[in-house]
């Protein structure tokens, strides 16, 4: 009865459409219940055959991968390249080209390298430890107890090949960063051992699978409406439900089936054993997404009333065209009410309203004031024609109306400026408004009109009222641009950097960096880095911001950087490629602490490490040193009988000079002159890997390619890719 005297007090307009919409809702609705009904039925009994049959499939992806890197293991350790660890004595840390190998048959080939994270070859008999990060005897590792306690325990276990699910052990880190000459056996690990008798190892090898690529493979489960969880030794190695997980494991005893989890959903699981792993699969769904996707087609039914609804409206609209005289008459109170706006941001420049006047109009405008404020003024020139009112005119016609609405109150031109008010609720958050707001603008006005502007930005205020003193600081930062009457380009001034500029003469101190260079070159690292600090403190205090700080700190680093140079060192021998643009990377760096560990772990240090390594060596042998510099003057396209005779000596010399005092071979130098000069062409220049080549002197890209993926484990483009993001 209610609902008829609702429909009965409508207009014959509004009554059509009711009735025209409940004529089409009710018979959608109910066929929209149907057709989920049926869904539900159907997507139901289809779940429960498919279940099995995709238990088995999951279980067999993850077994062969499993099982391909449980086999190629096995084939390792009887390969030449294994054994040859096992056989040395002792730390073969100059090794180099066989340590090489052995490295690439550990990290596995092509396919199997992405599911290795990480592994540790322990020689046992003779007390050394050899993986990813390096090579270090027992002497020198962090974690000996531990590790000793890890072997003994694996003479207690008689299987030689065998998985550990040690996914709940932490990995020895700091932070995001491995300890180094620590051995790691976290994680799900492949355990390879070589037995000494009874009860005894000689050798134990233990690879890190990569759980992150394992739980990829599952990434595709969730959105076929199944889920999965691994779980092995007792311990969950990997799910994509945990509330699945959580059911599972409370009837586990009684295996497969239905079962309802604490939270109240109820899921089909199926569980799936494998011995040679030792892990079980456990696969199920949520039997209420099939009701959820049921729902779908209920909501299709309303998105076709939905429509409906719309076509009915636009006819609506089609009508309402007829009424453009109070179309005109909304546009004219509109446009009364931007003037009256407009009128009110100016009357606040002027400085003509109270407080409580300013209260009253932000009232009747129903405009909604802040906590914080700042004020942006523009001027703009139009290729020498000089400013003029129309083309401020023109840019507040133009202006996009999402613009507009981003800008408190209103923007308005005054006098021979831009006016811009921006507000917000701190005023940090007002900064970053601001901020916005001059590039919106300006690539507003440039892309638009062609203009280039001058801006000026004032303080932070907090009361309406101290507009005025925000208009006079704004003007005061335009006028203080030299640039300002010949301008070609866009500016930008802010009040706030005139306020510091007093505080900011003589804060260089060159007797300190003379300290600091002095501590350098006498490798007294501790001394150096104590007086860094006190460097940028001073400039610090002295208020050095914007490009001031970048002057001076670019000075200072160019003279760390020039320390090895006096010193007759090379800067590629003491940074290697990915620090070739160390410089820029240090003044990009604004935090002071993070500003100082960088300078000094990543350019103090390597200078003080390679300064006293030579002077503790007594330099290398003038032999040594003409050879070299052949071979780097030559960029490496030179052979050992050229420099032979170049230099009057039998090239099994040479080679004897370089194996004693390098460590390398004559071929494994040419190598790293190559790669290094590749490297620096990869990540300084934009030449194309063919062009690179070519200035390597290689006959063709392939070699090129193949020699360098041989050496780096990546293709050029691999390596550009990745160290220039």
């Amino acid at each position: 009865m209610n609902i008829k005297k609702i429909i009965s007090s409508l207009t014959y307009e509004k009554q059509m459409f009711v009735k025209l919409m409940t004529l089409v809702t009710i018979p959608l609705v109910v066929m929209g219940l149907v057709s989920c009904n049926i869904y539900i039925r159907g997507e139901s009994a289809k779940n429960r055959l498919t279940l099995s049959s995709y238990s088995d499939e999951i279980s067999r992806e993850y077994e062969n991968i499993l099982s391909s890197l449980k086999e190629y293991y096995i084939e390792t350790a009887n390969s030449d390249e294994f054994l040859w660890l096992v056989r040395q004595e002792e730390v073969p840390y100059s090794l180099y080209s066989n340590l090489k190998r052995a490295q690439r048959s550990l990290e596995g080939n092509y396919f199997m390298a992405k599911y290795i994270d990480s592994y540790e070859f322990i020689n046992v008999n003779q007390g050394w430890v050899f993986n990813n990060y390096g090579l270090f005897s027992f002497e020198d590792m962090r974690n000996l107890d531990e590790t000793e306690k890890i072997i003994e325990e694996q003479k207690e276990i008689p299987l030689s090949v065998y998985w550990l699910n040690n996914t709940d052990t932490k990995a020895p880190m700091t932070g995001s960063m491995r300890v180094t000459n620590t051995v790691d056996t976290s994680g799900l690990r492949l355990m390879v051992k070589g037995e000494k008798g009874i009860g005894g190892i000689s050798w134990l090898l233990t690879v890190r699978i990569n759980e992150s690529k394992l739980r990829s493979l599952s990434a595709g489960y969730p959105t076929r409406d199944f889920d999965i969880t691994i779980i092995g030794n007792g311990k969950v190695f990997l799910e994509t439900n945990s509330d699945m997980t959580d059911t599972y494991l409370a009837h586990k005893e009684e295996g497969a089936g239905i079962y309802k989890s604490e939270s109240g959903k109820k899921y089909n699981i199926s569980t799936k054993q494998e011995g040679s792993s030792g892990l079980t699969y456990v696969v199920g769904y949520d039997t209420a997404k099939v009701k959820k996707d049921g729902w779908v087609f209920v909501m299709a039914s309303f998105a076709v009333i939905a429509a409906f609804a719309v076509l009915l409206l636009i006819v609506r609209v089609t009508a309402m065209a007829f009424a453009k005289p109070l179309l005109m008459l909304e546009k004219y109170v509109d446009d009364q009410n931007h003037q009256i706006k407009e009128l009110l941001v100016s009357n606040l420049i002027k400085g003509d309203l109270s407080e409580e006047k300013i209260e009253e109009e932000l009232k009747k405008s129903a405009i909604q004031p802040w906590t914080a404020y700042r004020m942006i003024a523009l001027n703009c020139k139009n290729d020498g024609e000089g400013e003029t009112k129309d083309n401020y005119v023109r840019i507040l016609a133009g202006m996009p109306e999402e613009l507009r609405n981003e800008i408190f109150i209103a923007p308005i031109h005054y006098r021979d400026k831009l006016i811009v008010l921006v507000g917000a609720e701190s005023d940090t958050e007002v900064d970053n408004k601001t901020a916005y707001l001059y590039k919106t603008i300006k690539d507003y006005i440039g892309e638009t009109f062609g203009y280039a502007i001058a801006t000026g930005i004032s303080q932070p205020f907090h009361k309406l009222h101290h507009v005025r003193r925000a208009f006079s600081e704004c003007a005061q930062a335009l006028y203080n641009k030299s640039n300002q009457e010949d301008m070609e380009t866009s500016s930008l001034a802010l009040f706030d950097d005139y306020l510091v500029m007093s505080h900011s003469s003589n804060v260089y101190d060159m007797i300190m960096e003379n300290e600091l260079i002095q501590s350098i070159s006498s490798c007294k690292e501790e001394e150096a880095t104590r007086l860094l600090e006190l460097i940028i403190d001073r400039m610090e205090i002295k208020g050095v911001v914007g490009i001031q700080w970048n002057f001076y700190l670019t000075r200072l680093l160019t003279a760390i950087l020039n320390v090895p140079v006096s010193a007759g060192v090379s800067l590629d021998h003491v940074f290697d490629s990915e620090q070739y643009n160390v410089l820029n990377q240090m003044t990009q760096i604004y935090d002071k602490k993070k500003l100082l560990s960088a300078v000094s772990s990543n350019m103090i240090h390597p200078i003080v490490v390679k300064l006293t390594a030579r002077n503790q060596e007594g330099g290398e042998s003038e032999l040594a040193v003409q050879l070299m510099e052949m071979i780097r003057d030559s960029r490496g396209n030179v052979s050992l009988n050229d420099c032979a005779d170049k230099l009057s000596y039998h090239p099994n010399y040479l080679s004897k000079v370089l194996k004693r005092e390098k460590g390398i071979t004559f071929t494994d130098m040419i190598n790293e002159e190559k790669l290094k000069l590749a490297k620096y062409m990869l990540l300084t220049t934009d030449y194309t890997v063919a062009e690179i080549s070519e200035e390597l002197q290689y006959n063709n890209v392939q070699n090129f390619i193949r020699f360098f993926k041989k050496q780096v484990d990546s293709t050029p483009a691999a390596f550009r890719k990745e160290h220039r993001k």
